[in-house]
């Protein structure tokens, strides 16, 4: 789907640590910095198909398929990708390690915010320049005990709101009708119908529900950070933004007004200029 974009988006499949499984990524631009774009649960690369041409002058871009997740095929190597957000972790040093750039931007979204929030934690940042958290999976409302339920939870019987009208009851895919045509719906379920696609993700889910408060040492993040909310955002309270941007040193905070968990979809055009902005802001002269 990213193919149609312009300039078109190339389909990149590379070698990974794990086993014989490659990453697979979408990629345009020449510039002598990197955004890497990280998408959240129950997404793929395309989640940001309004959010990246407006880099690729600038920019080499990166928009990355999480594991199991799009063309992903390193989850195949379950002993060395567990679904956690711990196991993931791994997956990202070995990511940024294949990309092989020595300055990294780095944009995630829900769980893709959670994995750059904690590559941002250690000490060894490199390559990593900037952070861009877009409602960071930080701390959900979900109960913790949900955990349990989802990780019971049969692939079959998932599969059955993997439709159409089941898709758009589910947040981070509740993205209004008129951002989404009906083929790039039918482009973005259509990973999610792979058995054992949908089953990794279903034991990441309850990974992520289990943890609770994952922000625990946002004061020890010494990037510039760009830190972006919707103030109806379901699935993460408002009062954690305010508290990361206390915590982290060099953060700043914007909320959209009548926005919902994704604000690339609600608010492209806003979303973009933001984005391209800070990005500008902290790049390479």
């Amino acid at each position: 789907m990213l193919t149609s974009l312009n300039p078109p988006f190339r389909s990149v499949y590379t070698p990974s640590p794990f086993q014989m499984h490659p990453f697979h990524w979408w990629e345009c631009g020449q510039g002598t910095e990197t955004v890497v774009f990280l998408h959240g649960i129950m997404a793929h690369a395309m989640a940001f198909r309004l959010a990246v041409s407006p880099l690729a002058a600038r920019f080499r871009v990166i928009v990355a398929d999480l594991p199991a997740h799009g063309r992903d095929q390193t989850f195949r190597s379950p002993d060395d990708i567990p679904p956690t957000v711990q196991g993931l972790s791994r997956w990202l040093d070995a990511l940024l390690a294949s990309i092989g750039d020595s300055r990294v931007h780095l944009v995630g979204h829900s769980l893709g915010a959670t994995l750059g929030f904690h590559r941002a934690l250690r000490a060894d940042r490199a390559p990593l320049q900037s952070l861009t958290l877009i409602s960071p999976g930080l701390k959900l409302r979900t109960p913790r005990q949900a955990a349990g339920l989802i990780k019971r939870l049969p692939s079959p019987l998932a599969q059955l709101g993997m439709n159409r009208l089941g898709i758009r009851l589910l947040e981070p895919l509740q993205w209004r009708r008129a951002r989404m045509t009906t083929d790039e719906l039918d482009a973005y379920l259509e990973p999610l119908k792979h058995p054992a696609r949908l089953d990794f993700m279903l034991r990441l889910a309850a990974d992520l529900v289990a943890a609770g408060d994952r922000s625990q040492g946002a004061e020890h993040i010494a990037l510039p950070t760009l830190l972006i909310w919707g103030d109806r955002d379901h699935l993460l309270p408002l009062e954690t933004a305010h508290r990361l941007e206390r915590a982290i040193p060099r953060a700043s905070l914007h909320v959209f007004n009548a926005c919902g968990h994704c604000p690339m979809e609600d608010y492209p055009d806003d979303f973009n200029r933001l984005l391209a902005d800070f990005l500008a802001l902290h790049a390479h002269p």
